[in-house]
């Protein structure tokens, strides 16, 4: 089992934030049997071990892919059939 996490501010404000989650949560479904994933804010210890600069955040088992850029389900998929081998 792999896990996703999309880190994301804690403000309201941050449109690409959620649309990183929307995209992640839409790949993720795909793969409910081997992928669970994981929302953090930016503002939590947990976030802040990725040693984060901006969000939104993509990391596939701890591995950053996608730091403040907005982020497309083609990558999303590339990344998590990756990690799965």
């Amino acid at each position: 089992m792999i896990t996703v996490t999309v880190i994301k501010s804690p403000k309201s404000d941050c449109t690409s934030c959620h649309e990183a989650q929307k995209i992640v949560e839409e790949v993720v479904s795909n793969y409910s049997d081997k992928v669970s994933f994981e929302v953090l804010f930016s503002n939590t210890p947990q976030a802040q071990s990725y040693g984060i600069i901006t969000t939104p955040l993509v990391a596939v088992n701890k591995k950053i892919y996608s730091m403040g850029k907005p982020v497309l389900k083609e990558k999303v998929e590339k990344w998590i059939q990756k990690e799965l081998g």
